[in-house]
């Protein structure tokens, strides 16, 4: 291993770089991953992690139930597609949809790896989601269980 200048390299193809607001890792001379000032880590494969979304109620303040959440559900639309950067098909939603019923499930994130550049792009926080639905399950089962009391 060789360094300098905030470079530590195995060979000009294989590095890591410490740069002023960013740590970044390449390998077989592309970035495959990116560690930025603001905790943001952008990685080029997928992250295999074993971790949870801390949930505990004593950690939150102003909890609502989600009203007409089936409401909300319906303004989304599950979708198939392919993406851009790599043409492997994926299923999902839109986050410009969900960002109309549920703002606080939709972040603004550069991309840098998949783009190229800062450019901010809307993500979807996918466990915010569960919310909705488990709502609208719950909204389904109470019509149910009126329409058989009839």
């Amino acid at each position: 291993v060789q360094s300098s200048g905030g470079v530590f390299q195995r060979d000009t193809n294989d590095y890591y770089q410490i740069d002023a607001d960013k740590h970044r890792w390449f390998l077989d001379g592309a970035e495959d991953m990116r560690l930025l000032n603001n905790g943001d880590l952008h990685v080029e494969g997928d992250v295999i992690a074993y971790s949870t979304t801390v949930s505990d109620e004593r950690l939150k303040d102003n909890i609502k139930v989600v009203d007409s959440a089936l409401d909300k559900v319906k303004e989304l639309k599950g979708v198939t597609f392919t993406r851009k950067q790599d043409g492997q098909e994926s299923a999902g939603v839109i986050a410009q949809d969900v960002e109309k019923v549920l703002p606080q499930a939709v972040k603004h994130k550069a991309l840098p790896l998949q783009t190229g550049n800062d450019e901010l792009f809307k993500t979807v926080q996918y466990d915010a989601l569960h919310a909705l639905l488990i709502e609208s399950i719950k909204e389904l089962s109470a019509r149910v269980e009126e329409l058989e009391v009839k």
